[in-house]
Formats: structure tokens, sequence, C-alpha cells
């Protein structure tokens, strides 16, 4: 007997399974297509590395926990989220920054951590950092936020973001770590515009003009809206120059007709993809508390 004969053969001995039979107890039915989202560019990039891994492991369905000694699990593993110890801290790498948030509360209770976290839209400078997080000031080494590696960008291959939390720690945390936004989400926390990496990088604002700032803006193809500062002694925001000192003011959100070019730039801040906020006044404004000796 050759090899094609024999191989013949042991197929003719392999049981296999009616189609419906097979339909059914995977749960597939017909005429119900999937979902569809239209994805975020820089989400379609992470579905692409996501899924030419998985050409590696296709067998393997659904999130997966290992178990160490005693039964506690020493580590999880979801298409949104991998969390294992290394070095003495829990290591969680976001896989999908999109997930929904209880995809993550899954995940941290199956290692037992108590972490609720969130993932929120943030300013490109942003991204990474934990944009809130309680309970309040946190002792160093306590828990963290950031990139991995430390400057990638969210949608290169091998890029995560990760959130660290020691090992043994006990107690509950909730925290907010920045995530890149979506089209026309507002960020929930932003740099100022002319930070590395934000809209208007290296644009001086210190003494200029809505409209001289306009022409920086209009360059880059950016959009504007207007926010209007005022000093107000009874305000609890404080707004410290270390050039000038502190300021007590309040802010309102004003209409572009009614801004006009010769007013001042106080600040600018990102406020969505391609947008940024130009916080104007209509002249300079006294700080609250002097620096000594100005």
């Amino acid at each position: 007997m050759n090899e094609t004969e024999l191989l013949e053969k042991m197929r003719s001995q392999i049981a296999l399974r009616d189609p419906d039979e097979l339909a059914a107890a995977i749960g597939w039915r017909p005429g119900e297509p999937a979902k569809t989202r239209r994805p975020h560019r820089w989400r379609r990039l992470v579905a692409g590395v996501v899924v030419t891994a998985g050409l590696a492991a296709a067998a393997v369905v659904g999130p997966s926990v290992v178990a160490g000694i005693g039964g506690s699990a020493t580590s999880y593993a979801s298409s949104a989220i991998d969390i294992r110890q290394e070095n003495g801290q829990w290591v969680a790498r976001i896989k999908d920054p999109l997930a929904e948030h209880a995809e993550y509360a899954k995940a941290f209770r199956a290692v037992e951590l108590n972490v609720d976290l969130q993932l929120v839209p943030v300013s490109p400078s942003f991204v990474g950092d934990l944009v809130r997080a309680r309970p309040g000031p946190r002792p160093a080494g306590t828990f963290e936020g950031g990139l991995e590696p430390s400057g990638c960008k969210i949608g290169e291959a091998g890029c995560h973001l990760v959130f660290r939390v020691p090992v043994g720690f006990e107690g509950d945390v909730r925290a907010q770590l920045g995530r890149p936004a979506e089209p026309g989400e507002v960020y929930l926390a932003a740099a100022t515009a002319t930070m590395p990496g934000e809209a208007l990088e290296g644009v001086r604002l210190e003494d200029r003009t809505v409209g001289e700032v306009l022409d920086e803006v209009h360059k880059r193809d950016l959009q504007v809206v207007y926010e209007q500062v005022k000093s107000d002694p009874d305000s609890p925001t404080y707004f410290i120059d270390g050039r000038k000192g502190t300021f007590r003011v309040r802010y309102e959100p004003i209409a572009a007709d009614a801004v006009r070019s010769d007013w001042l730039v106080w600040r600018a801040v990102p406020h969505s993809e391609g947008v940024v906020k130009l916080v104007v006044t209509p002249q300079p404004l006294k700080p609250d508390a002097p620096l000594p000796g100005s």
C-alpha cells in the first residue's frame, strides 16, 4: 500500500459531523450577519496587528486564565486586555482601547484585583497618562499608567497602553487612563496646545492677538472654538503663570462672531481632533497675587 492509498484509508475512518449539527453546536444561525462598526484609523491598525498575530493561534477562543500554586490566577488574556505578573507588578496591557469597560473589569477580577479602569479620550501628549486616580494622592510605586515601549504611538505594532499595580496591593482602585480620541470626541484631559505632539506645537502665544494666532491655526488646517477668561476674585479657579503670578479667574464660552481680532490669546487648549480652543480676553489681566519683586 503506497502513501496515497494509506492516506485515503485514514480519511475514510474519520467521522464527519453533519453540517447542521455542527452549526447548532457553535451557535450559528443563518441570516444573522455580524454587527459592523466603522473603526477609527488607529483602531484599524491595532486590529490589523491582532489579526496577523491571531493566525498563529486560531485555535484559542475567548479569554484564558493561568492559575498558580494554590489556585490563584497569575495571568489573564483576552482580545481586549492582557494581565500578568512581571518583576513584582501586575502589568495590564490594553490591546483594544475601545473595548467595553466591563471587559477590563472582568480581567482584573480574574486575577483578584479590585481595579476599576476606564479608558478616556485625551489630547495626543496625554495618551498613556493617568487622568484621574483614586484613592487620592498615592505613594510612589503604588500604581501607574504609561505607554509600552515609552514614546510609541497607539496603532503601531507592539505599542500598548499599560497599567501597573504592585503584586500584593490590597484595596480598591478607580482610575482613568488616557487613550487616543475618536473623531468628534472632546478630550476629557488636554495639555497646552503648543506642547510637543499637540496641534500648535512650537507656536508662541504670549502677547499675541487672536488675529495673529488664527494665522497659525489656519496654516495647520485646524478649526477653532472660543472661551473668554475673566478676572473674578470670588472664583475658586486659579491660573498660575510662573512669570507673572497667580490669577483668580472664571471661563465662559463665547461665540466666534463676538471675538475681535485684536483681543489677546490667554491660552490655547486642544479641544478635539483637529480643533483647538482659544481662551481669549479683550485686555490683559492683572494677577491676583503678583510674584515677589514684580
